[in-house]
């Protein structure tokens, strides 16, 4: 299992295509809990707080080495994937045109 620190890198691992995915990545990031695949804990070290993030189909942890690394890393989920909408917005818009289909 590897740990890594580039988000960008272990976002390609992970399946973010479906918009349940990013809602439950960034919500496990944010609130600090189980959400679908993606958990984030949050821990104390001798440099300050940590955040290690897993998801349940990949071996690889990303850690987010501080509290401005992890808004950095909720902050480039909100712009990449649900835009001036917000996260809560998208998500609920993309459920209201999956139920259209």
């Amino acid at each position: 299992m590897a740990t890594i620190t580039d988000f960008k890198e272990w976002i390609s691992g992970v399946d973010l295509e479906d918009h349940n995915e990013v809602y439950c990545l960034f919500n496990a990031v944010k609130k600090f809990e189980e959400w679908g695949g993606f958990d984030c804990k949050e821990r104390e070290t001798s440099r300050g707080r940590m955040y290690f993030v897993k998801c349940s189909y990949s071996d690889d942890v990303l850690m987010l080495a501080s509290e401005k690394a992890r808004t950095y890393f909720l902050d480039y989920l909100e712009k990449t994937y649900a835009g001036e909408m917000g996260m809560e917005g998208w998500y609920y818009f993309k459920e209201a045109m999956a139920k259209d289909e």
